[in-house]
């Protein structure tokens, strides 16, 4: 019963603040990408001679534009969306459960007033902390290796989850020594390349394109802000409505 009732919760969660993300990525996000995408169309067909290492590989199926394209992206944005939503109403269901256990009254506050909290934690978690250090990149940007991207990017949420989580849910006075771990992955420092991603390229067209990339940056963030807001919003929602039921 618990399962089904996280799922299916998970699922409509997921469908809401999904479908959220898509309308504010159509809106803001996907005008500047198609823009960049430009850019860098017109930059392979002027080889340079760093451009081998990021051409597509031949044959790569891709999406076509249009209906197909937004249907990718809004399907990959509510499955993404269901599975953060599964995972915070998994959490949520442990402290109705410790709560009931322990007779604590919070057990019937957590809504969606304490989801918004949830769902800042994970905007500061999966956006804010990593874009520090690997800010959002429009499309033809030169980078350091996707590889050691990756893994920063791996260390830099786990740190973030594990410094917020131990200082809000820690009972030693030392749990604020918890906010320390948020610092970590920035002493060791985000893999960089040390140029300009545009340095290759004319200097007009390496300006337009820096102010594409801060555009772009801003606009991410915001999309992130409201999709996270809503999406914890939302798991305190329905925590409160469905899953409490079948935890009690």
């Amino acid at each position: 019963m618990l399962l089904r009732r996280l799922v299916l919760s998970a699922l409509l969660v997921g469908a809401l603040s999904g479908l959220l993300l898509s309308a504010i990525q159509r809106w803001q996000v996907i005008p500047i990408i198609n823009t960049a995408e430009r850019f860098e169309q017109a930059r392979a067909a002027v080889p340079t001679h760093g451009e081998a290492g990021h051409e597509h590989a031949a044959g790569a199926w891709e999406p076509a534009e249009g209906a197909e394209r937004i249907g990718y992206t809004v399907l990959s944005n509510v499955l993404t969306a269901a599975g953060f939503a599964l995972v915070m109403l998994a959490a949520m269901a442990i402290l109705f459960r410790r709560n009931a256990a322990t007779k604590r009254k919070a057990a019937t506050r957590l809504d969606w007033r304490y989801g918004l909290l949830w769902g800042l934690a994970g905007y500061v978690v999966f956006f804010v902390a990593p874009a520090l250090g690997l800010p959002p990149e429009i499309p033809g940007a030169e980078a350091a290796s996707l590889e050691s991207r990756q893994l920063w990017w791996a260390f830099t949420v786990v740190c973030t989850a594990a410094g917020l989580a131990v200082t809000a849910f820690g009972k030693s006075p030392w749990r604020w020594a918890g906010l320390a771990l948020l610092v970590v992955p920035h002493l060791v420092g985000a893999p960089q390349l040390g140029t300009s991603p545009f340095a290759e390229l004319p200097a007009d067209v390496a300006a337009e394109l820096t102010q594409l990339a801060r555009r772009f940056v801003w606009a991410t963030a915001f999309a992130n802000g409201v999709f996270w807001i809503a999406l914890g919003g939302l798991s305190g929602w329905a925590a409160q409505r469905f899953v409490k039921q079948a935890v009690a």
